[in-house]
C-alpha cells in the first residue's frame, strides 16, 4: 500500500505539504520569538508584562488552539500555520531571553576598552554568549512544531501526514497510519540532525 501511494505520487505530496507547513511556521516562529526575546532583553518593562503572558500560554498544548484557529482562520493552510508558531514560538522568545540575561556585561566593558568595534562586540561577546541558549530554545520549538502540525492535520487538511494517519485510520488501514508515524518521526528527526549540525557549525565549543 506505501509502495502504491509512492507510485502514485500521493506519499510524497503529503510529505512534502507536512514538511512545508513545519518549515513556515519553524521560521516564523524563530523571528518572532527573537524579536520577543530581544525586545524583552533590552527593556526590563517590557520583560515583567511579556514574561508573564508568556509563561500563561507557554503550557496550553497545540491541541487546544486549533478551535480558536479555526474561528479566526477558517480551515486552511493560514489556520494550522498559526496553531504551529503559537505552540513553538514562546520558547524560542524565552531563551532568547535567557541567553541575552547570560551574557556578562564586563566582558562588554572589557572589550571596548581594548578598542572593540560595534561589530567585533557582536562577534566576539555577544553572539558567543546568546546562541547556545538560541539554539536550545529552536530545538524545543521545532519539536512542538511537528506535535502541532500532526493535530492541525488531523482536524482540517485533506494532506500531510496527519491527515494521512486520520485517513488511514477511517479505511481501516493501520500499516498506513504506522508508515505515517515513521515518517513524522524519521523526517522529524532528520530536521532536529540537521539544526544540531548547523550549532555545531557555528558554536564548536558548545557541547550541549
Amino acid at each position: 500500500m506505501g509502495a502504491e501511494l509512492f507510485r502514485r505520487g500521493e506519499l510524497v505530496r503529503h510529505i512534502w505539504a507536512t514538511v512545508r507547513r513545519v518549515a513556515i511556521g519553524f521560521s516564523l516562529a524563530v523571528l518572532i520569538g527573537i524579536f520577543l526575546g530581544g525586545l524583552m532583553g533590552l527593556n526590563s518593562a517590557v520583560k515583567e508584562r511579556l514574561k508573564l503572558i508568556i509563561v500563561l500560554l507557554r503550557p496550553i498544548p497545540p491541541f487546544a488552539w486549533i478551535p480558536l484557529g479555526l474561528i479566526w482562520f477558517g480551515i486552511g493552510e493560514a489556520e494550522m500555520i498559526m496553531i504551529i508558531v503559537i505552540s513553538s514560538v514562546f520558547f524560542v522568545a524565552i531563551h532568547t531571553l535567557y541567553g541575552i540575561e547570560r551574557i556578562d556585561f564586563r566582558l562588554k566593558q572589557a572589550a571596548k576598552s581594548l578598542g572593540s568595534n560595534r561589530w567585533d562586540l557582536l562577534k566576539r561577546v555577544i553572539l558567543p554568549s546568546l546562541l547556545p541558549e538560541l539554539f536550545h530554545g529552536m530545538r524545543l520549538a521545532l519539536g512542538f512544531c511537528w506535535v502541532a502540525v500532526v493535530g492541525a492535520e488531523i482536524v482540517g487538511s485533506v494532506s500531510g501526514l496527519g491527515y494521512l494517519i486520520l485517513d488511514s485510520r477511517n479505511r481501516g488501514l493501520p500499516q498506513m497510519a504506522i508508515l505515517g508515524m515513521m515518517l513524522i518521526g524519521f523526517i522529524g528527526l532528520s530536521m532536529d540532525r540537521i539544526l544540531v549540525r548547523v550549532k555545531k557549525t557555528f558554536l564548536p565549543w558548545d557541547s550541549k
